[in-house]
């Protein structure tokens, strides 16, 4: 909007100017008509009215383009340097007659350049500028002053007057990091004074861990309080005794309630405070005892949940910690032993199931037979054995059946199977072989041999093959 005020009234002195300009023209032809015609008209006196006019037109047009570069520079000066500050200086809160003059002094401002009139716009700007640097400085001068009332008030442990002075300095600066840093301090002032004066009923009361707690409360909010930091020390001295006794008393319900972290937990606290008492030692002998005779328990049980869940990995851990306690214990050996063959001949199986094409070689064949005879005594704990025995079963009986192989070629190529035979020049033939893998040779002369590499499926009834050597030498 501004720019297009400027606009327009570079216009109006634009037409201004041309008219005044046609003004000269005129008065100067009319000159010359006069000195032409009138011989006794005076020189002096016509020369007089063309110099009047560019006395008054020429400074005027200087003078108006002059005022609005400066009025266009101060303005862009205020709204980049002075407006934003004055916007964080919130005068809305704590002197709004002020924002209302600046208000005006602005509106009357641009009023006045709107209407041309850029001699006072440039007085309206330079009004704007004083008038805001004023309220600056007084807002400066606010804030400075009651910051400092406040730092002193808050030495001195006086939250409300504190409170009160860091409240108007932040009515003037709301974003000052210094201002917020300080009262959030002051804030940690009003949690420590109800607790000072918990602390002195305390010890009015001679309650020596209510007056700790409080004490302790204070030093958690603020560390730097010298004289609270010493009544805690005398107090931890005093109250020394009844700490040790409760908890010990403490741990002992836990043990018995088999919470044996949480009395641990108590002697370590208990083993702080007097590290050398008697009552410890006695203490530690009943937990590790009771600790012991309880995890042996509960990892019997996990062992049996473990064995209806066919979970052997679990069992084999179960029963492995039950005889680090009891390296003697016959039903941990024997169920342990158990575990581990399980696990062992579960992994075996697992392997031939996972490579289940070794099961063409009869070697492989042979062996995968034994472990399945070896597997039908665990397959009575295991129902994850049983599983995978009928599994690797069904995979014998696939992999060594013969399925039906059409081998097509030219008639000209000679064929063979590696490790099977012969089968000459075909251009048609069924072979039957087991699923596996295979390497079909083909030569013929004057041509490149050539090697097919095939895997018959173990779940397919039938293959084809085809070969032919067509690449010349």
């Amino acid at each position: 909007m501004l720019e297009r005020k400027l606009r327009n009234a570079r216009h109006r002195y634009a037409r201004l100017a041309g008219k005044a300009i046609i003004g000269l023209f005129l008065v100067i032809i009319s000159s010359i008509f006069i000195l032409e015609n009138l011989p006794y008209y005076k020189f002096s006196e016509l020369n007089d009215i063309p110099a009047q006019e560019i006395k008054i037109k020429e400074p005027l047009n200087l003078s108006i383009g002059s005022i609005r570069k400066e009025f266009k520079e101060l303005l862009q000066e205020y709204n980049d340097a002075l407006k934003p500050r004055l916007q964080e200086a919130n005068l809305k809160n704590w002197d709004p007659e002020t924002l209302f003059e600046i208000n005006k002094l602005n509106k009357d401002m641009m009023h006045s350049f709107s209407n041309s009139d850029y001699l006072d716009a440039l007085k309206g700007i330079k009004l704007l500028k004083n008038k805001t640097l004023e309220v600056l400085y007084e807002s400066e001068r606010i804030y400075k002053e009651n910051i400092k009332k406040a730092t002193l008030f808050f030495s001195d442990d006086y939250y409300d007057e504190a409170e009160l002075h860091i409240n108007r300095a932040l009515i003037i600066s709301p974003k000052s990091i210094e201002a917020q840093l300080l009262q959030n301090d002051i804030e940690k002032l009003k949690q420590i004074l109800p607790l000072l004066s918990k602390a002195r009923v305390a010890r009015i009361e001679n309650n020596l861990l209510k007056e700790h707690k409080f004490l302790d409360l204070v030093l958690k909010i603020n560390p730097n309080r010298p004289v609270e930091a010493e009544r805690i020390k005398l107090l931890q001295k005093l109250i020394r005794n009844n700490n040790f006794d409760n908890h010990i008393s403490i741990g002992f319900s836990k043990i018995e309630n088999h919470e044996f972290k949480e009395a641990k937990n108590h002697y370590q606290k208990a083993k702080e405070i007097y590290p050398d008492r008697m009552e410890l030692k006695v203490f530690l002998r009943k937990l590790l005892e009771e600790e012991k005779s309880y995890r042996i328990d509960l990892a019997f049980k996990q062992a049996e949940q473990a064995i209806r869940e066919d979970e052997w990995e679990q069992v084999r851990s179960n029963y492995s910690e039950i005889i680090k306690d009891m390296p003697n214990n016959e039903m941990a050996i024997v169920g342990l032993k158990r575990a581990n063959e399980i696990i062992e001949i579960n992994l075996v199986i697992s392997q031939y199931l996972e490579s289940s094409s070794r099961l063409s070689d009869s070697s492989i064949l042979s062996q995968a037979k034994n472990v399945i005879k070896r597997a039908e005594y665990f397959s009575r704990y295991s129902a994850e054995i049983k599983r995978k025995i009928k599994k690797l079963n069904n995979l014998i009986i696939l992999f060594n059946r013969l399925i039906p192989v059409t081998v097509m070629s030219d008639s000209m190529t000679y064929i063979k199977v590696r490790g099977i035979g012969k089968l000459g020049r075909i251009s048609h033939k069924i072979i039957h072989l087991k699923p596996g893998n295979y390497i079909f040779e083909g030569v013929r002369e004057g041509f490149k041999s050539k090697l097919l590499e095939i895997l018959i499926p173990y779940d397919q009834n039938n293959y084809s093959v085809n070969i032919i050597c067509d690449e010349s030498i």
